[in-house]
């Protein structure tokens, strides 16, 4: 099992699953002036990574968060959570705060938005999460050097008490703990009976990531893996 800053999964899982982060204290007199407007440069920051695909995308404005999360529509929609289109995220003229977040599903997509950001130098502090080795060679090849690492040291304590490893691959994926793992198992229930698509239950889970740094596309893959391994165990067990 591996961990990437609080993900967890198997090492083939993790590498199709990237959060980059922009982090900057608004308060701060030089962050503010650094080379034009602090949203003016926050702004630019979605609009690169808004240009190479990713799976979600989350910027502050005028008092709201607004969520593109790959697969949800806004019929899908349901009480305060509410969906963005990329088009919308990255447009919107009210950008505030220096906070945006990205995730992609492809070390190429994080190489090219590295390598702009490092060419058009906003003044960001720019947080990148994945598998070290797959960080630090699209980081390589951007032209660029970490200087700072954190890492996982996994989960400690009374282990037995914990759901089942899917469950926790999926419920990781919001770093704030915001998707219950009862949840997280009735997706999959539904899922195991043709009453939700993989794709669809990924968005339920993700919505609740108000962070917006949940993976759909790789949530899918575990609820599918997920519902095709108990049912082979269902089978060998009848």
């Amino acid at each position: 099992m591996t961990h990437t800053n609080h993900r967890r999964g198997s090492r083939e899982s993790l590498t199709k699953d990237f959060v980059i982060l922009s982090m900057i204290e608004p308060t701060s007199e030089a962050q503010r002036t650094y080379r034009g407007p602090l949203e003016g440069r926050v702004k630019r920051f979605l609009e690169i990574c808004g240009g190479h695909g990713p799976v979600a995308i989350t910027a502050r404005a005028g008092g709201r968060r607004l969520r593109y999360l790959k697969g949800w529509t806004r019929e899908m929609d349901s009480g305060i959570h509410q969906a963005s289109t990329l088009e919308e995220v990255i447009g919107c003229e009210e950008i505030e705060g220096g906070v945006g977040h990205a995730v992609y599903t492809d070390r190429e997509a994080v190489v090219e938005v590295l390598r702009k950001l490092r060419e058009e130098d906003l003044g960001l502090s720019i947080v990148v999460s994945g598998v070290f080795e797959e960080v630090f060679e699209a980081c390589r090849r951007a032209g660029l050097k970490p200087h700072t690492v954190n890492m996982s040291l996994g989960t400690w304590g009374r282990m037995e008490l914990l759901p089942d490893e899917p469950i926790l691959e999926l419920c990781t994926m919001c770093g704030h703990a915001m998707i219950s793992r009862r949840l997280a198992e009735k997706m999959i229930e539904r899922v195991g009976s043709g009453a939700l698509t993989p794709e669809a239950a990924a968005v339920e889970l993700g919505k609740q990531c108000t962070c917006n740094i949940f993976n759909t596309v790789r949530a899918a893959e575990i609820i599918k893996r997920t519902v095709a391994e108990r049912k082979r165990l269902k089978m060998i067990n009848t």
